[in-house]
C-alpha cells in the first residue's frame, strides 16, 4: 500500500500538472495545491483497506484495520476541504483584486469581510461533520445517538436554550457579513475608541486601535449597538482645525495663508478637493476660527489637523495682531469718606492720579 501509494501520488500529480498547464483557469491550480499532501492520505488509507482483504486476517484485526483506515480517509478529506476553502478565498480575493473593479476599496472591503466569515462557518462545518463522522464508527456513540434521537423533543430543547447565545451569535456572523454595516480594514469609532476593524470571527471582532492596541469586541455589539464607520461609502473624510484669535485679526490674510500650507507644505496629505476657513463663534475676548480641510483617509486627515494648527499659529505669532489679547481698563473710584466729604476733595483726588492706560 505505502510503494503503490507513492506511484499512484506521483502519477495523479504529474497528470493534474499537465492538466492545469492547458487551461486558463486558475480554480484547477487550487484545486491541485490543495490536494497535495492530502491525496497520500487518502490513497493510503484505500490501499491498506483494499490490501489487507489479501491477508484473510481475523475478523476483529479487520474491523480495526478498516477502522483505521477510513479514520485516516476522513480526516484527510476534512484537511483538503480546509485547505481548498482557503485557498479558494485568497484565489478569489487576489482575483477581485486585479480586475478593473479592484479599484474599489469599499468592494474589495466588502468582498474580503464575506470571504473571511463565510470561509469560517464553512471550516466549523467541515470540523463537526468530520468529528461526527469520525465518532459514528463506535457502536457505544451510536447508541447514544440513538438514545438522544429517541428522546430528542427534550434534548432539542435543552441544548436549544444552552446554546442560545452561541447561537445567536453565530448567526450574528452570518448576518454581519450579509449586510456588512463594517467591513475588514474600515476606520470605527466604538467604545470611544478609534481604530480599524482588523479580524472579524463568527464571535468577535478585533479592532486595532491607533496605538496599536487591540480591542476585541462581541460581534453581537455591531449589530445591536450604535458605532461610527467612517470608510463605510469612502475612506474620503473632512477634518477641521480651531484657532483662537484677536478681534483685529486679518481673516483674509490668515484665510490666503490656509490656502498656501495646503498648496505649498502639505507633503501630499491634504488630496486638494475642500479647503475654506470660516468664523465659527465669537466671546467677549476672541474670535474663533475653523479651517475646513479634505484629506483621502482619515490618518491623513489627522496629521493634516495638526500640521495646520502647527503653522497656523506660528504665523498668528508673528502678526501684530494674531493671537488673543487680555484687555483692561482701570477707572478711579472714591473712598467712602471722600465721597462724604464733598465734590472739592473728590475732584483734587482725582486730579492727582496718573490716567491708567489700556493694559493688554
Amino acid at each position: 500500500a505505502w510503494v503503490l501509494r507513492r506511484l499512484v501520488e506521483a502519477v495523479t500529480l504529474r497528470v493534474g500538472a499537465r492538466a492545469a498547464g492547458l487551461t486558463k483557469s486558475g480554480w484547477d491550480d487550487e484545486l491541485l495545491a490543495a490536494g497535495r499532501g492530502s491525496i497520500r492520505f487518502v490513497l493510503a488509507g484505500v490501499l491498506a483497506a483494499a490490501g489487507a482483504r489479501f491477508l484473510r486476517l481475523t475478523p476483529p484485526v479487520q474491523e480495526t484495520v478498516d477502522l483505521g483506515a477510513r479514520s485516516v480517509v476522513i480526516v484527510a478529506v476534512a484537511l483538503f476541504m480546509l485547505r481548498f476553502f482557503t485557498r479558494a478565498a485568497r484565489f478569489v480575493e487576489a482575483k477581485v483584486a486585479k480586475s478593473p473593479e479592484g479599484t474599489d476599496v469599499a468592494r474589495v472591503r466588502g468582498l474580503r469581510t464575506q470571504l473571511a466569515i463565510l470561509r469560517r462557518v464553512v471550516e466549523v462545518a467541515v470540523v463537526l461533520v468530520a468529528a461526527s463522522l469520525l465518532l459514528l464508527q463506535f457502536e457505544a456513540v451510536r447508541n447514544v445517538g440513538v438514545s438522544l434521537l429517541a428522546s430528542a423533543g427534550i434534548a432539542g430543547l435543552a441544548i436549544g436554550l444552552a446554546a442560545q447565545k452561541s447561537l445567536s451569535t453565530l448567526f450574528a456572523g452570518i448576518q454581519l457579513s450579509i449586510t456588512q454595516p463594517m467591513r475588514i480594514g474600515d476606520t470605527v469609532i466604538i467604545e470611544n475608541e478609534w481604530g480599524w476593524i482588523e479580524e472579524i470571527t463568527l464571535t468577535y471582532v478585533v479592532v486595532k486601535v491607533w496605538d496599536l492596541r487591540r480591542l476585541v469586541i462581541p460581534i453581537t455589539q455591531f449589530l445591536e449597538k450604535p458605532f461610527q464607520n467612517w470608510s463605510k461609502v469612502s475612506p474620503e473624510i473632512l477634518g477641521t482645525a480651531e484657532l483662537y484669535v484677536d478681534f483685529r485679526t486679518d481673516v483674509p490674510a490668515v484665510r490666503a495663508e490656509l490656502k498656501r500650507i495646503l498648496e505649498q507644505e502639505s507633503n501630499g496629505l491634504w488630496d486638494g478637493k475642500v479647503q475654506g476657513l470660516q468664523v465659527t463663534d465669537l466671546s467677549e475676548r476672541t474670535m474663533k476660527l475653523r479651517a475646513l480641510v479634505s484629506a483621502a483617509d482619515s490618518g491623513k486627515a489627522f496629521d493634516l489637523r495638526c500640521l495646520v494648527r502647527e503653522k497656523l499659529v506660528a504665523w498668528l505669532q508673528a502678526q501684530p495682531h494674531g493671537l488673543p489679547l487680555l484687555r483692561a481698563e482701570a477707572t478711579p473710584l472714591p473712598f467712602p469718606e471722600e465721597k462724604a466729604a464733598g465734590p472739592a476733595l473728590m475732584a483734587a483726588r482725582v486730579g492727582n492720579n496718573a490716567r491708567v492706560e489700556p493694559s493688554r
